[in-house]
């Protein structure tokens, strides 16, 4: 690798993960101590309970969150009305709060139960991210006083609770499962055992994000979370593996798993419930005619689901088109000089694949969504203007579950149209016309065992390793 190109792997490595993933100005990050990655061991984030309660509207629930944040150093739980860490500029805390049928992550209804667009001039609005109560350090969350409060917690000491009534629709099947997650930093100040750098600006402490999955029943549930009903796709070990903040090869670092702003860390479980397949980045694009903002911010919406980002960035230097995702603040994220740091055919990098039998095989598990790439939102309008955010996803076109993972790899205009003319895909079709008007045989060919394996044509000698593979993501969302 040259050092030219080093160079700008390292710029992109700090836009994306020490200022803050898709969202950090250069000028913050040149002002900001870098993460205080030594003082992550004195907290954890513990949902120690979820309570389910029924409105008596159709489809309508409270979900309360019990959670405290342990010190696994010097013990005991920290309290976050008071402590240092969580009082100090720069600290945040938020309850992320998203749903699902037992397979892939839709938050439909999230925006609102009716569906109808966001029309507002402001950005950052819309399509399926997880319903959020920020602040809990401060407004957002309350003390445990009594055991009504916080039922099925032996000790309220240093325990806090949120709740939120959520109104899930129901896409592709009935939603019976949910996800809850805590999300945010605490600083490094008055953190006992770790000499932290003078501030304010204080140095954010990426502390690993906390997630359950939980059941949504039309019964009272005082103990509702439940284990993860989902299969795991990648182990977080694997990513770790190179997320290491260490130097791998001829890349001098690849830095460790902490995104938007620190706020979300190395937990897959967290990524995917916004990063699922009704997500698009539409929602901080604007026209830019005439203006000197750069012109990839009005061009067309791209997706940010899991199963085709990742593969996208990683592949970097294989794509034929460059991944170009609008961040927060409208910020341009190009991964054009992204490398992958091993053999990129090798997809038991990441993937699990146990006794012959990889997660990365065709066909997909039944129930993957399609990939949202055209929402049909009103969006290229000046900034300032009125926008329409379409949150309807039985609406907007999507990619073929199949080839949405394929394509974000191969997206070169003869493997596409290979995947619509012999494959049955799709780029351009409603969710509710998969497995109908579309049907994906992908596996026909590409299958375990068939002529064109992907095992064999991504030359995958052996379980655990072999010749060269693709990308990652942790479900099948």
């Amino acid at each position: 690798m040259t050092d030219i190109r080093i160079a700008q792997f390292r710029r992109l490595a700090r836009a994306l993960f020490v200022g803050g993933a898709l969202a950090a100005a250069s000028v913050a990050q040149s002002q900001t101590p870098p993460p205080a990655w030594d003082a992550t061991k004195y907290f954890r984030y513990d949902i120690e309970n979820v309570v389910v309660t029924p409105t008596g509207a159709p489809s309508t629930w409270t979900v309360k969150v019990i959670f405290s944040v342990a010190n696994p150093v010097m013990g005991g739980t920290w309290d976050i009305k008071h402590a240092l860490p969580f009082q100090s500029p720069g600290a945040s805390l938020t309850a992320d709060f998203g749903w699902d049928p037992a397979t892939d992550f839709t938050n439909a209804g999230s925006a609102n139960p009716l569906l109808s667009p966001i029309v507002t001039t402001a950005l950052g609005s819309g399509l399926a991210i997880p319903v959020q109560v920020r602040n809990l350090q401060t407004t957002g969350a309350a003390a445990c006083m009594t055991s009504a409060d916080c039922p099925g917690v032996a000790d309220l000491t240093n325990r806090f609770w949120v709740a939120r009534t959520i109104t899930p629709v129901a896409f592709t099947g009935p939603v019976t499962t949910g996800r809850v997650a805590l999300e945010g930093k605490p600083v490094c100040n008055g953190v006992g055992g770790v000499s932290c750098p003078a501030g304010p600006p204080f140095a954010i402490v990426p502390v690993k994000s906390a997630a359950v999955s939980i059941a949504l029943k039309s019964t009272v549930s005082l103990a509702a979370i439940i284990p993860d009903p989902r299969r795991a796709i990648v182990d977080i070990a694997k990513c770790q593996g190179c997320h290491d903040g260490k130097p791998h090869g001829d890349l001098l670092e690849i830095p460790r798993l902490s995104l938007h702003g620190g706020n979300r860390n190395e937990n897959l479980g967290l990524c995917v419930m916004c990063h699922n397949a009704n997500q698009t980045d539409v929602v901080y694009r604007y026209l830019t005619s005439g203006t000197t903002a750069d012109p990839r911010i009005g061009g067309a919406e791209t997706a940010i689901d899991f199963k085709t980002m990742i593969h996208s960035i990683h592949a970097g230097g294989f794509r034929k088109q460059a991944l170009v995702v609008i961040g927060f603040n409208s910020s341009v994220n190009d991964f054009s000089y992204v490398r992958f740091p091993a053999k990129l055919r090798n997809c038991t990098t990441c993937h699990i694949d146990a006794n012959g039998k990889g997660t990365f095989e065709l066909p997909l598990k039944a129930g993957v969504l399609g990939t949202t790439v055209n929402s049909q939102s009103t969006y290229q309008v000046p900034l300032g203007a009125t926008r329409s955010i379409n949150v309807n996803p039985f609406t907007h076109l999507k990619i073929s579950p199949t080839a949405a993972v394929c394509s974000s790899c191969h997206d070169e205009s003869d493997a596409k149209s290979h995947m619509v003319k012999t494959g049955g895909a799709s780029f351009a079709v409603k969710q509710a016309d998969l497995g109908t008007k579309v049907k994906e045989r992908c596996a026909g060919c590409h299958g375990p065992g068939k002529d064109k394996d992907v095992r064999k044509v991504h030359e995958i000698r052996s379980s655990g390793g072999g010749g060269s593979g693709s990308g990652s993501k942790e479900h099948d969302d």
